[in-house]
């Protein structure tokens, strides 16, 4: 309504200006009635504005009242704010900024949670203290509240809850809730109180020890980080860890750190690399385990970091001479193999050479009940080869010469050489050795060689005797 009157005083004025421009005394009757007018006009509007002053006044400082405890203004200064911010009326919540909806996990869903009870997201065992905090916001206003909050996966946010209201006068008193995690541990780590004997302790560990707030942000470290990687401790304490990993191993590490951090899991042990500060990588063992006493309790994450880069390179020459070793048996132009003492003589180990000499793979010898040691034999050969094996069983070596069935159905002369591998009772455990196949000039004297044998294990059955 001031803004009518103002206009009116302002247009009357105007007309004021304008009529006496051309006011004459010998103007005709309507004329001067017209210039009575526009004073009269004029001194109305004058009077009503001195008039309602006052009152016009008192409105807008209502009206100013009202828009600084209307929802709009209290959603305002929420936004404004970094830290988890949100304002409830009663037990409800009529606004939530950002940050609170990123740490209870449900960026994007703002609508979902206006209009919602705040117990929702409040964890059951705390609902009473919850319900005290809001009987008695009068005497408790500004103060903080241990209270645990429920992430949208189910884990727990043990936080500080504070509660302040907002404006003065409304039917149902508006509040900014606020709340900060609670940190399981200092966020220092250069300097040890070395009163107490498990901080010399840690600080003389070999071993890394470390601490990661949420974020995976290091919070904590002890000396041999600095041993390990080179990286003074004071550069990197609020870094993030996944920066010192190396990139082929961090979505391993995430997924761990994370599942732990969000409380899915209680510990992880896995073997990784990280960058020293001259680009070198070195493997570590991460040993993590959560901060929380409760399990999907969100929480900090503490771990230790043991170099093993020394053990990954010895395994990796043992390894790459494994391979060696296994491609120059594979190569040897016969079989060799280990072969149990049991009474089906089963194939433990089998080189590639089986291939070329029986037409049967290793893994099918090792593998078939069928095709045992003893099946294979030439029925006929079955007593030279057991003569043969008593010599093993009184530790001699094994030589023998016998046929040995193949795949397409024909049975091949064949020469073995083995040793018997025998317990400290003296008892027989397998054989090793080779077999090798004759050749054709040797496979035609083999029969004479046989008897040999035969009369030869005769002589010696009978000298036993």
């Amino acid at each position: 309504m001031s803004l009518y009157l103002f206009s009116t005083l302002i247009l009357s004025i105007v007309f004021l200006f304008v009529f006496n421009s051309w006011w004459s005394a010998g103007a005709p009757f309507t004329t001067h009635l017209t210039g009575l007018l526009i004073a009269g006009s004029v001194l109305i509007s004058v009077l009503l504005m001195a008039a309602l002053a006052p009152v016009l006044a008192r409105q807008g400082s209502s009206r100013t009242l009202a828009r600084m405890q209307s929802p709009n203004w209290e959603r305002e200064v929420s936004s404004r704010l970094s830290s988890p911010a949100a304002v409830i009326e009663g037990h409800t919540v009529v606004f939530a900024n950002q940050a609170f909806l990123n740490e209870l996990g449900m960026t994007g869903m703002s609508d979902q949670i206006v209009g919602m009870p705040l117990t929702n997201v409040v964890y059951p065992g705390d609902h009473k203290l919850l319900a005290s905090r809001l009987a008695n916001i009068d005497t408790s206003s500004g103060a903080d509240t241990p209270l645990r909050l429920l992430c949208l996966d189910g884990t727990v946010l043990p936080s500080k809850l504070s509660l302040s209201p907002m404006g003065q006068g409304t039917t149902h008193q508006r509040l900014l809730l606020q709340f900060s995690l609670i940190s399981s541990g200092p966020a220092t780590g250069v300097r040890f109180n070395e009163q107490f004997n498990y901080h010399l302790l840690i600080n003389r560990l070999e071993e890394v020890v470390f601490e990661l707030q949420r974020g995976n942000k290091l919070s904590f470290l002890n000396p041999s980080w600095e041993t390990l990687l080179e990286y003074p401790l004071e550069e990197s304490l609020g870094k993030s860890f996944i920066d010192f990993i190396h990139p082929e191993d961090k979505p391993l590490a995430i997924a761990r750190l994370d599942s732990i951090a969000r409380g899915k899991r209680m510990r992880c042990n896995e073997q990784i690399r990280l960058i020293r500060r001259n680009g070198e990588p070195c493997w570590v063992e991460i040993r993590a385990r959560s901060s929380a006493m409760a399990e999907n309790e969100g929480a900090n994450v503490v771990g230790t970091l043991t170099d093993i880069t020394e053990a990954r390179q010895v395994e990796a020459s043992l390894r790459s001479n494994r391979h060696s070793l296994s491609s120059l048996i594979n190569n040897v132009p016969c079989m060799i193999y280990r072969r149990k003492a049991d009474h089906g003589l089963n194939f433990e180990f089998v080189s590639d050479g089986s291939l070329n000499l029986t037409g049967y793979g290793a893994h099918e010898l090792i593998a078939s009940p069928a095709l045992s040691f003893r099946k294979l034999l030439h029925p006929d050969d079955r007593p030279v080869w057991e003569a043969a094996r008593e010599q093993v069983l009184q530790e001699q070596s094994l030589q023998a010469v016998y046929r040995l069935y193949s795949r397409n159905g024909t049975y091949q002369w064949v020469w073995e050489h083995g040793n018997g591998i025998y317990a400290s009772t003296g008892e027989l455990l397998a054989v090793e050795g080779f077999i090798a196949a004759l050749g054709q000039e040797d496979a035609e004297a083999a029969p004479d060689f046989m008897q040999l044998q035969r009369k030869l294990g005769g002589r010696q059955g009978t000298a036993s005797a």
